[in-house]
């Protein structure tokens, strides 16, 4: 593995300091940097088995440990690697007495809602309309009870200085919040949130526990250390306190997650929040040529805040600028760009080497719209993931209720699937469940049902091959299919998500692992096909676009209001993380920049409601030798005209 200085600067550290931040610039290989530390560790004589990856994603640790078996070989399988959620879940697992764990069912945000509902209901009357109509529904209590424990704050302090709900609200979210809380613990139910926070009191309330986990591992590394929340920092703080040497890698200037709870501060300020830490700056960008991160460290460069990273490009200049190309209409914007795709792939150049970048799923419509008309195949990340699809959940309920025979809400939602079942009856079988408590589940809904009930024999089929997760899911599936084929359209096309759960479920060796994986880490169904091998153009949202690269990018509807956008005004902490957005997005291109922006979409007469702190448009300002330009379908005014009118009134 060659790395250049600062690569082997990092991966090499022996110092005094205990806590280290590598500051890795877009494309200048941290991942490499971080295999390469782990293999400098294990060469060096520490344990495989006492160094602890965490991730943000598992498919990131998975590429990893497959990078490190080609490097060590057999003993990199001792290495543990995974997301912190992941890791939390398996700590627990072993040890759920010490974590006052009495269940691990992992929900997801549709589990969440229905519970949510339930416990909102009983609290307000669907009968006093004005105040059923303002006070916050279900998904958006979740979002703020989520963000409240993300960030270490009491719901009702966070509610005060985030929201505008009244005295009166705000109390009744908490009551809520804590009954639902409840709700969950009595279900052996854990959400997302749970498996950090449990962890974190844990470690926190129990000091012995806490030496014992830390003293399992020499060394901590983190991927993507700006995306950390508060309530993941808690835990690595835990780690540094019993004398763990932390190995952090993550760039400022891609910190773009605020709205999941990541707090920029945790690399802005790293060696304040830690002390006896050391930064270790990369800079050589091995991605782009100059011109596009000239472009990029100049956006930086206006940010009154100091990100100490300018990037330098180790391929040199690629002898072509940026491009910024203005449209009268999103629609010309559009026929643009999938003009020029086409005229490139007459060029020999495949689609896959082009990406399309943009702010929103909703900036992406008319841009789909073109690839359609046009014929041009497409696959478009930043929707519905595969696992929250209605038929994927449907299979799913069925195996969760395998599992765990207790996971009322899949009861309620297999149950529900059958002709003449519903809610009222549903919640009649199950509470028929615990009353013969001495009496098996199947008997109760044999009983209940009837033997030759198509739900009974579902559950049995799926039941009787619960110790092969293939096996299981396929028997789910053939048994739901009927079912499911009347109740949706499209079914050919929703059945090949399906059959591609069952060809993934080979992976796993427990229906359990299967389960948490898919809940922990929803997968989209181009991600399970590896569409990447396929030669089609890349849509994707910004936020959806970190780890990616293209030879030829396309940052589209970088128009006014977007890049910030316009909700961010008036706070300069959200203002700069727009300005973070849009360095992520010309940072994926490899070589070729096109930044295109059409005028009839929150226009120049655009009226916004509160003022930006900072610069109200990022590339307002744009220098000649940084970007060339172009407009297409119209000319400005020239002297005189609506050019003279000035912006002071």
């Amino acid at each position: 593995m060659k790395l250049n200085d600062q690569q082997n600067n990092a991966a090499t550290y022996d110092g005094e300091a205990r806590n280290i931040l590598v500051t890795a610039g877009a494309g200048c290989g941290k991942t490499q940097t971080i295999i390469a530390r782990v293999v400098h560790l294990v060469r060096s004589g520490t344990d495989a088995a006492r160094i602890l990856m965490m991730t943000f994603t598992n498919r990131a640790a998975r590429e990893m440990k497959s990078r490190l078996k080609g490097d060590l070989g057999p003993v990199s399988m001792r290495i543990q690697a995974g997301t912190f959620h992941s890791f939390c879940l398996k700590a627990m697992g072993q040890a759920p007495k010490s974590f006052g764990i009495s269940g691990l069912n992992i929900i997801d945000s549709d589990d969440q809602n229905a519970l949510m509902t339930l416990v909102r209901g009983r609290h307000i009357n669907k009968r006093e309309k004005e105040i059923n109509k303002e006070f916050p529904r279900p998904p958006l209590l979740i979002r703020y009870y989520s963000y409240s424990r993300n960030t270490c704050q009491k719901p009702g302090d966070y509610l005060a200085s985030n929201t505008d709900l009244d005295k009166k609200f705000i109390e009744l979210c908490s009551r809520i919040f804590e009954e639902y809380q409840k709700e969950k613990e009595a279900r052996g139910y854990l959400d997302y949130d749970d498996l950090l926070r449990h962890f974190a009191d844990a470690l926190e309330k129990k000091p012995d526990l806490r030496r014992a986990v830390a003293g399992l591992f020499d060394e901590v590394l983190v991927d993507e250390m700006q995306d950390t929340n508060p309530l993941q920092f808690a835990i690595l703080k835990h780690f540094s306190s019993e004398g763990v040497r932390l190995f952090c890698v993550g760039d400022p200037a891609q910190s773009i997650y605020r709205f999941r709870g990541a707090e920029f501060e945790h690399v802005y300020k790293f060696q304040e929040i830690f002390g006896n830490s050391t930064i270790i700056p990369l800079s050589l960008n091995y991605r782009s040529y100059q011109e596009i991160l000239d472009l990029s460290n100049w956006l930086l460069d206006r940010s009154s805040l100091d990100y100490r990273n300018r990037l330098t490009a180790h391929r040199g200049k690629g002898n072509f600028l940026p491009s910024i190309r203005d449209f009268e209409s999103a629609q010309e914007e559009a026929d643009w760009i999938a003009g020029k795709i086409l005229e490139r792939r007459e060029g020999d150049i495949g689609l896959n080497s082009m990406m399309v970048l943009v702010r929103t799923g909703f900036d992406a419509k008319p841009i789909e719209a073109e690839f359609i008309r046009r014929e041009i195949p497409y696959h478009f990340i930043g929707g519905m993931s595969l696992t929250k699809a209605a038929h994927v959940r449907d299979v799913l309920s069925l195996l969760r209720i395998v599992r765990n025979e207790r996971d009322d809400l899949a009861w309620v939602r297999f149950l529900k699937l059958w002709p003449r079942i519903g809610e009222k009856t549903a919640e009649k079988i199950i509470d028929g469940f615990y009353k013969k408590a001495d009496s098996r589940f199947i008997d109760t809904l044999t009983e209940g049902l009837g033997a030759g009930h198509n739900a009974v024999s579902a559950y049995k089929n799926t039941l009787s091959v619960q110790n092969t997760p293939k096996l299981c899911l396929s028997n789910a599936v053939k048994s739901l299919t009927p079912i499911l084929k009347e109740r949706y359209d499209k079914w050919d096309y929703r059945y090949q998500d399906l059959k591609l759960l069952v060809t993934v479920a080979e992976r796993y060796e427990t229906v359990s692992e299967f389960i948490d994986a898919f809940t922990l880490e929803p997968m989209t169904n181009t991600e399970i096909e590896k569409l990447e091998n396929d030669d089609v153009v890349l849509l994707v949202t910004v936020h959806g676009a970190k780890g990616t690269e293209a030879p030829i990018c396309f940052v589209a509807g970088a128009r006014p209001g977007t890049y910030p956008h316009s909700r961010s005004y008036g706070e300069l902490n959200a203002e700069e993380e727009e300005r973070r957005v849009l360095y992520v997005a010309l940072t994926r291109a490899k070589n070729e920049l096109f930044i295109t922006r059409s005028m009839d979409h929150r226009g120049n007469f655009y009226l916004y409601n509160k003022p930006a702190e900072g610069e109200e448009y990022f590339l307002a300002e744009v220098p000649d030798e940084l970007a060339e330009r172009e407009i297409h379908g119209w000319e400005r005014d020239e002297a005189g005209g609506l050019s003279s009118l000035e912006d002071v009134y």
